[in-house]
């Protein structure tokens, strides 16, 4: 079953990238025929050598012989929507920003995962040289980059909260602690990568190396495991969340953001001076600020196509009635617009309309 899973990783993808013999990873063309790509997949397993096709930046693609063989798979795929997230948990071995025990801090992953339903679509392993571990989550099907986004970091987000309670309510060491004896950040290179980091989009995407590479077997790495026991495993199935689990994730993730941007806010609302020089200002609130419902949906990204625009607008005008600064206006306005995918540059439109229409009818100075 792990062809059938390293196929489904790939799936959709025109590139994956490979070490080459100069020892830099690097991008190759990955096969249209069925068979072709089968190949590259069993050299992958097998850690045998591999023709590829290698696609260097501004030249012509030429042929390459690599032993032994490793595919790195990217995130999104050709097509702009994403298969898999996936974390990378880079122990001691990859420098001091490394983290203490990846496998502490994969178990409250896998924990989140569990409490979400989403732990059938888990899979782990360990890293090249066995001591961090890359774990992935196969998605029900192409999903845009910004939901893969949302979802990714949602789910570290919530490892991290587990973490910490952890250490409130046992008083042991926290599972994202480094080697250098901080904590490390979500996203933060060399301890907790995230694929996808964000909805801006490298060339070819992100990448990360597959699982079961045989060329890291006799160092103990590649080797798909248990993410609780940590002791290799068989896969029975291709991993996969359910589309109705998934959905319910995603949906919970965008309205907690909603959540968090909204209580931010007002927070900083609260603090900002009563006066301040040569910055616009708007009506005095003696109470935090009160959101309509639908500048809610639209901060959710729940918004349709059609109605995007005009509710980038809605949105606008009514923080800016309730007191939120210009430029927290617009900060939160770009986020619900990222969220519903409209266009930087037009969310930024609907503000200034927003802030004009304001100013003509006297409700904003």
């Amino acid at each position: 079953m792990i062809r059938e899973t390293l196929t489904a990783l790939l799936n959709g993808s025109r590139y994956a990238s490979a070490v080459m013999p100069w020892g830099k990873p690097a991008p190759i063309i990955l096969p249209t025929e069925p068979g072709e790509l089968a190949r590259l997949v069993d050299a992958h397993i097998c850690g045998a050598p591999a023709d590829v096709t290698y696609a260097p930046r501004g030249r012509q693609p030429e042929p390459v012989r690599v032993d032994p063989f490793v595919l790195a798979g990217f995130c999104p795929a050709a097509d702009g929507c994403c298969r898999f997230v996936a974390i990378d948990l880079d122990a001691s071995d990859h420098g001091g920003g490394g983290l203490s025990d990846p496998a502490h801090a994969l178990r409250c992953i896998a924990e989140r995962a569990a409490a979400a339903g989403l732990l059938e679509a888990l899979l782990v392993a360990r890293s090249r040289r066995g001591a961090g571990r890359h774990c992935w989550l196969l998605l029900p099907e192409p999903t845009p980059l910004v939901d893969a986004v949302i979802g990714a970091a949602a789910l570290i987000a919530m490892a991290f909260r587990i973490a910490a309670q952890d250490v409130a309510e046992a008083d042991g060491a926290h599972a994202f602690r480094s080697a250098a004896g901080g904590i490390a950040e979500p996203g933060q290179p060399g301890a907790v990568e995230i694929i996808p980091r964000s909805s801006a989009r490298p060339a070819l995407g992100w990448s990360l190396t597959l699982p079961g590479a045989g060329a890291f077997a006799p160092r103990g790495g590649g080797i798909i495991i248990d993410p609780f026991s940590g002791e290799p495993t068989e896969l029975d199935r291709v991993p996969r969340c359910r589309p109705e689990r998934w959905a319910r994730f995603i949906e919970e993730a965008r309205e907690e953001l909603a959540r968090r941007d909204a209580r931010r806010h007002a927070q900083k609302s609260a603090t900002m001076p009563a006066i301040e020089r040569n910055a616009p200002r708007t009506p005095d609130r003696s109470a935090a600020p009160k959101l309509d419902a639908r500048t809610t949906e639209f901060l959710a990204g729940r918004v349709e196509q059609g109605r995007r625009n005009v509710a980038a607008f809605a949105a606008a005008c009514n923080l800016l009635g309730t007191g939120t600064h210009v430029d927290a206006t617009e900060r939160m306005v770009l986020q619900g617009a990222t969220l519903c995918a409209l266009p930087a540059h037009e969310a930024r439109a609907a503000v200034a309309s927003a802030v004009g229409c304001l100013r003509r009818r006297g409700k904003l100075t």
